[in-house]
């Protein structure tokens, strides 16, 4: 929704990796028809850690999915119909869900925070540092680079493609949109249109086809496309502070400005666009969001989404009951599907303007009947050979009495709910090979609650004669360690201990390609797959690497290069670590790869393997040992503290790098109070008062090499006598 340095996904939130799937009633295998089953589908989350796919026809959850790994923490959500993208916005990694494999088929290391997007067009991926300018095609099932990365003048804002794949950006520096496209898997700059005054405040909503950019500093629209030369627009209001999605689907765009309550209008599909605003006559409203020629504005406050005609009127409000946080808004499938991605309820919206509320914590169909649970399970129905999700079959299971209710008609007193029993597709049963089963957990392996390992992504690999040889990160499992991995292909299979991370496939045949699926097993059942690309044996390797080195170029980021191999199609780069982090490999065709996710103050090496097309190895060359610098903290900007009762609770900003703050107090109250240290993660702590009326506090930020050399101090200021 808006610039840069801010998120601006209307996005999906769920909480993070690993997702361990619960089963129901009909299995979806691992090359199943996943496709049918995605169409009028979305992922949601649910504030129990849960990630739920909602089916639009019926209004009904139709997937569910614990998350071990890191329960509430925020992903961003980016999805189509054959990929699913999970990105960890505090750790920055980014996870690719095959949806018509369903396995776990990549990783990216990306840098934390709301600065980096990642944007799916049909069949492509681009992931876009927003504070560097950068923009760079990805392989979406791997993430892996496929070409070189465009550098444009920093920040950027916006980001995502329009139905003619695309994909554009505002850059504000110079007052231009960007258009790129991905063609050949590299992203090629084209037209950059003139949009407001270089460092004009610029941000952008994508259409269906070209962009909408306004300054949130003026009163400037502009329209503009592949065929539109752009058009400036005047908006009746400022809009200062404006936000808008960042993709807007049909003929009307809508730009919020919360400050006022005001919503400009353009018919962005007429040959003479008109432009209209209206103002809400409630507070508090959040970024509206068009859809099927109504205008859809959260009010978080209240729970509320309230429905307007492009011209101010108002027609009957979608209320989600017990929604407590942010509402979120995106328009796919045919639908608008709404999110209160704090609580368990969510809604679904049809092109009539009917509402279903969805209870997201409801048992999907068949879980009750098959004596399911909704925490991690560990057995999985027969055929699913460690799919992501298991499907259903669009039966006679009854939605709870809670969801379903219809609300938010086109116009007062309209009918309800149309939630369809249309089928959506059954999941076809079988697996990709392999003939030994998944390991059981005994019974009494079962009695204590403990989830699954997750999908041990990404699978890496490199060929020989009639040869794999396969590597893949640790699975994450906090309840039990892993036994062991479950490695199956085409007609075979094979298991090696839970310590291992790699192994070696023989008696392969040459010329023929191969996906591997691995999976971990613990106590308490067997996790989802990862999957490799494919590997395709072969007896004529690429010549030696060479030239292998490694720098430092950013925090928490080292950019490796090398010389050019013979025959080389692209290279496998391997990260080791001194202190046993775990890095994902990458891949690069060219001669150079940014690795990111390294740890400050800690010491790497590189190896870079040439590969032909079909994943033979060269000879590998090794870089020097690259130690990270330790991650430098500053001061809080701002250290506050109020007293209520008999407590005091001090607030301060947040410090990039911070693991931890040090909180010492000041003043004759201090004398009852100790100082404290608390986790980088928080930015409060309250004590409780004793004797004394004055107080001030000094918070200290500490990094991973220590604490700050610097520090803040809040005012001093003294309270009446606590009695």
């Amino acid at each position: 929704m808006g610039r840069a340095l801010r998120s601006s996904a209307a996005g999906i939130t769920v909480g993070v990796l690993g997702l361990a799937v619960v089963s129901t009633a009909l299995g979806i295998g691992a090359t199943g028809s996943a496709d049918e089953m995605s169409d009028g589908s979305a992922w949601l989350w649910n504030a129990s850690g849960e990630a739920t796919r909602v089916n639009a026809h019926n209004a009904r959850v139709d997937l569910a999915a614990a998350l071990p790994e890191s329960e509430g923490g925020q992903v961003e959500v980016t999805q189509n119909d054959q990929y699913l993208l999970l990105r960890d916005q505090s750790s920055g990694k980014v996870t690719s869900v095959d949806l018509t494999d369903m396995g776990y088929s990549g990783v990216l290391e990306m840098g934390a925070g709301t600065d980096f997007h990642v944007a799916l067009g049909q069949e492509t991926a681009v992931v876009i540092d927003r504070t560097r300018g950068e923009v760079k095609a990805v392989d979406p099932a791997t993430l892996q680079s496929t070409g070189p990365t465009i550098t444009l003048p920093a920040p950027l804002t916006g980001g995502a493609f329009d139905r003619e794949e695309t994909l554009w950006l505002g850059v504000p520096a110079q007052g231009a949109l960007a258009g790129i496209t991905v063609t050949d898997d590299e992203a090629t700059l084209g037209e950059t249109p003139t949009v407001a005054d270089p460092d004009s405040d610029l941000d952008v909503t994508v259409l269906d086809g070209g962009a909408l950019a306004y300054d949130r500093g003026g009163n400037r629209l502009v329209l503009t496309g592949a065929d539109r030369d752009p058009e400036p627009l005047g908006s009746p209001v400022a809009l200062d502070g404006a936000e808008a999605p960042d993709r807007t689907t049909g003929a009307i765009a809508a730009v919020t400005v919360p400050s006022n309550g005001d919503i400009v209008t353009v018919d962005v599909t007429a040959e003479e666009p008109e432009v209209d605003s209206f103002s809400v006559d409630h507070p508090g409203v959040g970024t509206a969001v068009p859809f099927e020629g109504r205008i859809y504005a959260p009010f978080e406050q209240e729970g509320t989404v309230r429905v307007y005609q492009p011209n101010g009127r108002e027609l009957a409000p979608i209320s989600l009951p017990d929604a407590e946080g942010p509402l979120e808004l995106e328009a796919r499938e045919d639908h608008l599907f709404i999110n209160a991605p704090e609580s368990s309820v969510a809604a679904v919206v049809n092109g009539d303007g009917q509402t279903n509320i969805i209870d997201k914590s409801a048992p999907p169909p068949g879980e009750e009947e098959a004596g399911g649970s909704r925490a991690s399970e560990s057995e999985e129905s027969d055929g699913t050979d460690g799919a992501v999700g298991t499907g259903y079959d669009g039966g006679d299971t009854v939605v709870p009495s809670s969801p379903g209710t219809s609300t938010g008609s086109p116009e007062p007193g309209d009918g309800g709910g149309s939630g369809s029993d249309e089928d959506p597709g059954n999941g076809s049963e079988g697996g990709d090979g392999g003939e030994s089963p998944s390991p059981s957990p005994s019974p009494e392996a079962n009695d204590d609650e403990g989830s699954p390992p997750s999908a041990p992504a990404p699978v890496s690999h490199t060929t020989g004669d009639s040869s794999v040889e396969l590597s893949w990160s640790a699975a994450h499992s906090p309840d039990a360690p892993v036994d062991e991995y479950t490695i199956t292909w085409d007609e075979g299979s094979t298991t090696v201990p839970g310590d291992e991370v790699s192994t070696e496939i023989d008696d392969l045949e040459n010329g023929v390609g191969y996906v591997f699926r691995v999976q971990g097993s613990n106590r308490y059942g067997t996790g989802p797959a990862a999957q490799s690309s494919q590997a395709i044996p072969e007896s004529d390797a690429p010549g030696a690497a060479s030239g292998v080195s490694a720098e430092e170029s950013g925090v928490g980021r080292a950019t490796v290069s090398w010389d050019e191999s013979d025959n080389a199609s692209d290279y496998l780069v391997t990260t080791v670590s001194d202190g046993g982090s775990n890095v994902a490999d990458r891949t690069s065709g060219g001669t150079s790869v940014d690795v990111n996710g390294l740890e400050p103050g800690e010491t790497y090496r590189f190896t870079v393997t040439p590969r032909s097309a079909g994943g033979a190895a060269g000879e590998s060359a090794i870089s020097d040992p690259l130690t990270m610098s330790e991650a430098e903290v500053g001061a809080p900007d701002s250290v506050d503290f109020s007293v209520e009762g008999g407590s005091v609770t001090v607030t301060w900003s947040e410090v990039e790098h911070a693991t931890q703050y040090t909180v010492t107090p000041h003043g004759d109250g201090a004398a009852a109070l100790d100082e404290v240290t608390v986790n980088g993660g928080d930015t409060s702590h309250t004590y409780q008062r004793g004797a004394g009326r004055c107080y001030a506090f000094t918070v200290t930020a500490v990094g991973a090499g220590g604490p700050a050399e610097t520090n803040t101090k809040s005012s001093t200021s003294c309270v009446r006598d606590f009695n």
